[in-house]
């Protein structure tokens, strides 16, 4: 797993949770509802399997974990699958994951294999889950494993859609469907209950561990998942198998590839481990504050808005305004003809006419409709907050507004709030009412945001929360060596921490990202040193000797190429995407 991921997320960093559930859940979701192929159970082996990696990273471990977050989900819910998952009744009306029609045909090649099977395939194929980790889950050797995942492979390819497909068209849409970019799960919509039950339960293990967490990172909270943002690319590569399911007529080029994937890959990758560079940034003390916020976002509704009807049916005999137009109280709108009586249909308010369906000559009928007004007294907006922040929030509280359609920030209050909360999959929110006054351009319907500061640190000295180093019961930062420059970036060799003035200091507040810190040592503007970690994948010949493409010995079956020119071969040829071939394992 990533060193910087780890790290934010474990100091209850919520932004980098949400980036981590941008590119994460849609696969997630996909696996789950297609290995128990129904919305309840899948969505409690979602939630359960989620929540124990995070109390993993937040509570258990003290290393980062060697297996991508990926796998580390999967490994859970390999272990839910396997002894068997009750369903959730909350979750039943959950919508089903779809993925685009083009991929149909996989579709039902999952659908066709049994329970074991299916469950195996999916979280090999897009869960990452390697042939070394399906080994030690099943308690069986390496060779038996990577029979059988290659085995259920070849026969969730071996269905009568496959095979009348193109050789071409079956390669490239099966490696566009197991490609890690996640690409084929963009459509898929994330429903709002699942990402409010992540976000609680993270939430949840945070404050058991005595650690805040920020929400104000993200101005809006994501909308059923529908971010378009690109997931980062996987450094791992799965291990693949290869085998006939029948005989075929293939290029020479193509079974090459098809031979190294299966053969040379394995061994380059099985052994590949992570190795953490370390580097040395020079930043500034700054002062200000950090705070603990709830967001929220949602459609603006009109504090005032009041439809406007006729009292008698008639003929509308004039009309004064348009739709858009400003009206006053008691501005005659339109006048209504009946049986020798004209009514004058009256503004009831000040307000913009924002529906004015008549002209001369439209017939009303008693009651009927003449127009809407929309007051200019504000707008409110309705905000669900979690069980576990509703304490923290009053009527009269400040209320920050961001408005999509226009410009700047505006400031409301919370005027209404509900203590009847709503529970669902074990998480309970309440309604609170946020009002913000009038702004110019802005219509009902309109999308907006909002975050209420809940808790507050005052001013005071901020450094990044990895310049804080711990050493038993004192915490401490080092001062940049002498000369150094913001910005300013060692390496691990061209710095050496013992040569450093290392600041004993006392930590406050913080929100994931900065931390608040006091010392008479230190002051606005001192340099300070923060320790950047990253973590890269190297291979190496654990796994037996030729490691790569040397040590490869022959082609199986002793297949000879001929005068082929490997060296000159143009790979525009290939199918684009790369990844697997047909009848290919992972």
């Amino acid at each position: 797993m990533d060193y910087d991921q780890y790290y934010r997320l474990r100091r209850g960093n919520v932004k980098a949770f949400r980036e981590l559930y941008l590119v994460e859940l849609r696969r997630m979701w996909f696996i789950c509802y297609h290995i128990t192929q129904d919305v309840s159970k899948a969505a409690s082996m979602l939630l359960n399997g989620w929540k124990k990696v995070m109390e993993r990273i937040v509570v258990e471990s003290k290393d980062v974990p060697k297996e991508g977050f990926t796998a580390l989900v999967s490994t859970e819910f390999f272990k839910m699958a396997s002894q068997g998952i009750e369903s959730d009744e909350d979750y039943e009306a959950l919508p089903i994951p779809s993925v685009s029609e083009k991929y149909a045909t996989f579709i039902q090649g999952i659908k066709q294999l049994a329970y074991e099977e299916r469950y195996l395939y999916l979280l090999t194929t897009f869960g990452g889950l390697n042939t070394t980790a399906v080994s030690k889950l099943m308690g069986i050797s390496f060779d038996e494993a990577r029979g059988k995942i290659v085995s259920i492979s070849t026969k969730a390819q071996d269905t009568p859609e496959i095979k009348k497909m193109e050789l071409r068209d079956s390669v490239y849409l099966s490696t566009q469907f197991k490609s890690s970019d996640g690409k084929p799960f963009e459509s898929i919509e994330i429903p709002q209950i699942l990402i409010a039950s992540l976000e609680h339960d993270y939430m949840l293990i945070l404050r058991q561990q005595g650690k805040s967490a920020s929400l104000s990172k993200i101005r809006k909270e994501p909308e059923n998942m529908k971010s378009t943002a690109k997931p980062n690319q996987k450094a791992a590569v799965k291990k693949a198998g290869f085998k006939y399911t029948k005989p075929i007529v293939i290029t020479a080029v193509v079974l090459v590839v098809v031979i190294a994937a299966a053969i040379v890959l394995p061994k380059i990758f099985s052994s590949a481990s992570s190795t953490r560079i370390t580097t040395y940034q020079v930043e500034e003390i700054t002062y200000g504050n950090v705070s603990t916020t709830i967001s929220g976002s949602g459609t603006l509704t009109p504090v005032t808005q009041e439809t406007v009807t006729s009292t008698y049916a008639g003929e509308v005999s004039s009309v004064n305004f348009t739709v858009g137009d400003e009206v006053a109280e008691g501005d005659v709108l339109a006048v209504v003809t009946s049986d020798n009586r004209d009514e004058e249909i009256t503004a009831p308010c000040d307000g913009i006419l924002i529906e004015f369906p008549v002209k001369v000559g439209t017939e009303v009928a008693v009651g009927g409709s003449v127009a809407m007004i929309m007051g200019k007294d504000g707008f409110t907006m309705g905000i669900a907050v979690d069980e576990l922040n509703i304490s923290s929030v009053a009527l009269g509280q400040e209320v920050s507004f961001a408005i999509d359609a226009v410009e700047g920030d505006y400031t409301g209050s919370v005027t209404a709030i509900s203590y009847n909360g709503s529970t669902s999959g074990g998480t309970t929110a309440y309604q609170i009412t946020a009002t913000v006054g009038y702004v110019e351009g802005v219509y009902p319907g309109m999308s907006a945001s909002v975050e209420i500061v809940i808790e507050d640190s005052g001013d005071g000295l901020l450094v990044p929360v990895d310049a804080v180093g711990t050493s038993g019961d004192d915490n401490y930062v080092y001062l940049a060596p002498s000369g150094a420059e913001v910005g300013a970036s060692f390496d691990e060799g061209e710095i050496d921490l013992n040569d450093l003035t290392k600041v004993t200091v006392e930590t406050g507040m913080s929100d994931g990202s900065y931390m608040m810190i006091e010392s008479d040592e230190l002051a606005e503007g001192n340099l300070i040193v923060v320790t950047k970690i990253t973590s890269t994948l190297t291979g190496s010949d654990s796994e037996g000797e030729g490691g790569g493409f040397e040590g490869m010995g022959e082609f199986p079956g002793g297949m000879d190429f001929g005068d082929f020119d490997f060296e000159n071969f143009d790979p525009s040829q290939f199918p684009q995407g790369g990844g697997e071939f047909p009848g290919m394992g992972n």
